[in-house]
């Protein structure tokens, strides 16, 4: 008895496995934003095979890159939307970025995904309040934060 009694000293008094990961806070992924791909026929020949095999190819669920553009001239918070192998296809459109470029800057990160292609609203007054002028519908996709 007396051994058992030594073994036991300095463990804890309960008994059992503590698994302390299962404690850690598990990330989630928190939609913030749906958009359409701004810029798209300025970046990607549309009219080439080249360019319909990459519209092709970005199917709902498919995982989209977004990287602050720090350098653009023509927009501040300009966050440029790429495809997984690196290939530019347009631009958060510059209505809706300003938040998400700010906490991009702070060290958030986002992740981007391609939705079903939208249909525009038929009501005007929606149209204006959900829409930007320079999103494209080609190329829909929604913004994920980690948090």
């Amino acid at each position: 008895m007396a051994e058992i009694l030594k073994e036991s000293e300095g463990s804890p008094i309960r008994s059992g496995f503590f698994n302390r990961d299962a404690f850690k806070k598990k990330s989630r992924m928190i939609k913030v934003l749906e958009s359409g791909v701004a810029g798209l026929y300025y970046n990607v020949d549309l009219e080439s095979q080249e360019g319909r095999t990459l519209l092709d190819s970005l199917t709902p669920g498919t995982e989209l890159m977004l990287l602050r553009d720090t350098d653009n001239e023509h927009d501040r918070w300009a966050i440029s939307v790429y495809t997984m192998d690196k290939t530019k296809i347009g631009y958060m459109t510059k209505y809706k970025n300003e938040t998400i470029a700010r906490l991009m800057d702070e060290g958030k990160v986002f992740h981007a995904y391609v939705d079903e292609k939208r249909q525009i609203p038929d009501d005007p007054v929606t149209y204006r309040r959900t829409i930007a002028p320079t999103e494209g519908f080609e190329v829909c996709f929604s913004v994920y934060m980690e948090d």
